[in-house]
């Protein structure tokens, strides 16, 4: 892929105009060139009609269902634009970066609007109701994120198609807790976005939600630790960014928000005692195959300012990038086209999951939304700092917190 290959020099150029005493790039610079080798290729082969010729839906335990139905890898396009737009919303600018940025901009919004024409090869049919629910609350996040880059630079057809794609998501009834807030988030789209919503499917998942928590705020019962994906990147996520919205209109939910943003917060300082010294982490269930996207919490507390006291901004970029080093340096992380493989983890066997498929892989975008912070940020400027695994789960919250840790 040649352009590609062009997009990662101009990633590795924009990484010389922030080098460090020891010229070595920056850990700003090494981020976005990890962000631009992990998102070109569902940006630029859906900007381009060619997503559905040139995904790899092969590569999948449910590989069979997969090539009967594109629809099924489309997620990958809500997944990556819902860590790819803090860094979009910083918008062009006259830094080698800020132009890098502006071409992915002006990519993002053609692949966007390619992916909800009919006449495009790349047409995303809504008649795969699990699917476009799916893609469309990732979505949303990310227009969220980027309100001005991305949702403000659609052109008014795309945007109304997007509005009638989120209201053929109506006819699917969610389940449970977890699709409950993907109908909420559609909802939440359609009220910032279109100015209406059916806010009783709102209500029923903020009310399941509310009775779900218990004990000292973690997710579950409050004595066993939870942290499994769905925690990771749809319920602490996907609940405050619903409760973001709903405060507006109907300001009762506000001490909700409140208790939520403690659990929140407390979630990140959980994620990050969970990083190792070398970069691995130990975790529950499907967010080994989610890789770098089941530390949503952590990256965005880091984004918001909302980190915990215990965690400096030093700390929590420092661990994440060792993270990502560890996650996407290794041999095999690719293919010779540039797609993430199952393999994220190059030889680590360990981390290998014959369950996964591309869409899910694609969540390791969301590590990357503290690049939406810019580049001066203390976020970025802090001097590096070892994280709290270094000193073996060093430190106490609570005593629920740390007894549910040691077990």
């Amino acid at each position: 892929m040649k352009t590609f290959s062009i997009l990662i020099s101009l990633a590795l150029l924009a990484s010389t105009s922030c080098i460090e005493k020891k010229n070595e790039p920056s850990d700003r610079s090494y981020w976005v060139e990890k962000l631009v080798q992990m998102a070109d290729p569902v940006i630029r082969n859906l900007s381009e009609n060619t997503l559905r010729k040139n995904i790899p839906i092969e590569r999948s335990a449910t590989a069979t269902a997969s090539s009967r139905e594109f629809i099924t890898h489309m997620e990958s396009v809500g997944r990556t634009f819902a860590g790819i737009a803090p860094w979009l919303e910083l918008g062009p600018d006259d830094t080698e970066e800020g132009q890098l940025r502006a071409k992915y901009i002006k990519m993002s919004c053609k692949a966007i609007a390619n992916s909800v024409d009919p006449i495009s090869p790349d047409y995303f049919n809504s008649t795969a109701t699990r699917q476009i629910l799916v893609n469309s609350a990732f979505l949303i996040q990310g227009l969220f994120r980027a309100p001005t880059q991305l949702w403000g630079k659609l052109d008014a057809v795309t945007q109304q198609r997007l509005l009638d794609q989120w209201r053929s998501t109506r006819d699917m009834v969610p389940g449970n807790n977890n699709w409950l807030l993907f109908s909420a988030m559609v909802e939440c789209g359609l009220k910032e976005f279109g100015e209406e919503w059916n806010f009783s499917v709102v209500e029923r998942a903020l009310k399941s939600h509310k009775e779900w928590y218990k004990g000292d705020g973690l997710y579950g019962d409050g004595e066993v630790y939870h942290s499994d994906y769905y925690n990771s990147y749809v319920i602490h996520p996907m609940l405050k960014q619903v409760l973001e919205v709903t405060i507006k209109y109907y300001p009762e939910y506000e001490q909700f928000y409140q208790d939520e943003l403690i659990r929140f917060t407390r979630y990140a300082e959980t994620q990050e005692r969970m990083i190792a010294p070398d970069g691995t982490y130990p975790v529950i269930g499907r967010s080994i195959t989610y890789r770098l996207g089941a530390f949503q919490v952590l990256a965005q507390a880091a984004q918001e300012k909302v980190l915990p006291e215990t965690i400096s901004e030093g700390q929590a970029r420092t661990a994440m990038t060792a993270m990502i080093k560890r996650q996407l340096d290794f041999p095999g992380t690719y293919d010779k086209d540039g797609w993430l493989t199952i393999g994220i983890c190059g030889e680590q066997k360990e981390l290998g999951d014959s369950y996964l498929s591309t869409p899910c892989l694609y969540l390791s975008s969301l590590i990357f939304l503290p690049l939406g912070l810019p580049a001066d940020d203390s976020f970025w400027t802090t001097p590096p700092e070892d994280w709290t695994s270094k000193k073996v789960w060093s430190g106490r919250t609570n005593v629920k917190l740390d007894k549910a840790l040691r077990n």
